[in-house]
């Protein structure tokens, strides 16, 4: 069985060269050249060179003999639902890149913590990693992806732990004081769906497919559906089971609507088995899905001929005119540090995360405290953040969701294998959109 998540493009790029559901895909126009540098490190190639933490460093190790500076961290690696083992390898890879090349914190290793959930579902599994990281006397807590994370973030918000990023899909994530993301989540996915194809495109009606889970049915109806609705265009519901081996009704039913456009609020196993179903019927609506089924391995399973033109959300620029370090630096350090893993992928999410930590902790200092790390967070106004739009917490820029720190979204549309181009022509600014059109948001169910 294939579970259907809404996972924002926050989790991940395209290949091109890319962006799934949460980092950019350059061109080599506007792309930072890498140095030689020594052959051995990555920061070598891009010292000098400027990234989201001002200039990229000369590589230096952190101290193996010193005090660690202890991290936890908690995702879904493996099992038939919710799993994205790329977001564990990628904060893996994030923090051999700092100990190994950026000095650590003040010069002392980061430790990964990992408590790694076996059933997503389960509360109490989630509760259980929180009492670990607490005794663990961890910092902060790198998210990624599980539906029980609101359990987890209760024990944390007891303990005064801060859960930085990943992959938020229920309220607490997007909610809590204590929690701050650097994506947009199913919200600011379905809000960008609907701003491209209805005020962009032209879309007269749109067909909205979605999971009955509340969460995902919140994003898909108060957020797609109303952002549509205000914007003149007549909207199609299209729920179906969170669990399912079989999408090809729910397909046919969107597409008998004879939508414009068609937004599909499922990622996971449910990806290729939608865009499949959705290939077979020959539809002609534009089609919009989460970044994380923009996944080449997804994309494979279909055959790119049959998705070319399908539009994803992405959480970072494909036409970069900024000219940071970052994505190379990113695809580099992932090809030496976690080989073998899609950087264009979920990935993005967990290595964004981890460099935003590590940038507020090398401010503090590696005695800071967990409180010091919510309150740096918490007043961040249009922080710089690794390869993403610049982030401001404190329920600035959506205030039912205070936790969305940067719900900006990018618009890609695939062209050709491994090739995507930029449809926006730049950052969809969610928060902005919700605003004009007076939409009051809600916190997910």
């Amino acid at each position: 069985m294939a579970m259907v998540l809404g996972v924002s493009a926050s989790c991940s790029e395209p290949e091109s060269t890319s962006a799934s559901t949460t980092t950019a895909l350059p061109t080599s126009n506007d792309s930072v050249e890498p140095g030689v540098g020594d052959g051995v490190t990555v920061t070598s190639r891009f010292t000098g060179a400027p990234w989201f933490d001002g200039t990229v460093p000369e590589p230096r190790a952190a101290d193996a003999s010193a005090a660690p500076v202890k991290i936890g961290f908690t995702n879904v690696d493996s099992g038939p639902i919710g799993a994205l083992p790329e977001l564990h390898a990628a904060a893996d890879a994030a923090v051999a890149l700092i100990n190994t090349e950026l000095g650590g914190v003040g010069g002392r290793p980061i430790e990964l913590v990992p408590c790694i959930l076996s059933n997503p579902l389960s509360a109490d599994e989630a509760q259980a990693c929180g009492r670990q990281f607490a005794a663990a006397d961890v910092v902060a807590v790198l998210g990624g992806i599980g539906l029980s994370n609101g359990a987890l973030i209760d024990v944390l918000e007891q303990n005064g732990i801060p859960f930085i990023g990943g992959i938020p899909l229920n309220s607490p994530e997007m909610t809590n004081p204590l929690s701050f993301q650097f994506s947009g989540g199913s919200p600011g996915a379905f809000v960008a769906f609907a701003q491209d194809a209805v005020e962009r495109q032209g879309a007269k009606k749109i067909a909205v497919l979605f999971a009955e889970y509340p969460a995902i049915q919140d994003a898909a109806l108060n957020y797609g559906a109303a952002v549509a609705e205000k914007l003149g265009a007549e909207v199609v519901e299209v729920p179906f089971p969170m669990v399912s081996q079989d999408y090809s009704a729910a397909a046919q039913k969107a597409a008998e609507s004879n939508p414009d456009a068609i937004f599909v609020g499922a990622a996971d196993l449910a990806c290729a088995p939608i865009m499949q179903a959705l290939s077979d019927l020959k539809t002609t609506a534009q089609v919009y899905m989460v970044g994380a089924c923009a996944d080449a391995k997804q994309i494979d399973k279909v055959g790119v001929d049959n998705v070319v033109g399908y539009r994803f959300n992405v959480e970072g620029r494909i036409d970069q005119s900024d000219k940071l370090a970052d994505t190379e630096l990113y695809t580099l350090a992932m090809e030496k540090y976690a080989p073998g893993t899609n950087s264009r992928s979920a990935a993005t999410v967990g290595f964004r995360s981890a460099m935003n930590l590590w940038a507020v902790l090398n401010r503090l200092g590696p005695d800071a405290t967990s409180e010091k790390v919510i309150e740096a967070f918490a007043s961040a106004r249009n922080a710089p953040s690794f390869d993403g739009h610049p982030y401001s917490c404190g329920g600035t820029l959506i205030p039912a969701l205070p936790a969305m720190c940067a719900p900006q979204e990018v618009i890609a549309e695939l062209r050709g294998p491994s090739q995507f181009e930029e449809a926006s022509e730049g950052w969809i600014d969610v928060p902005a959109v919700l605003q004009r059109l007076n939409i009051a948001a809600q916190p997910p169910g």
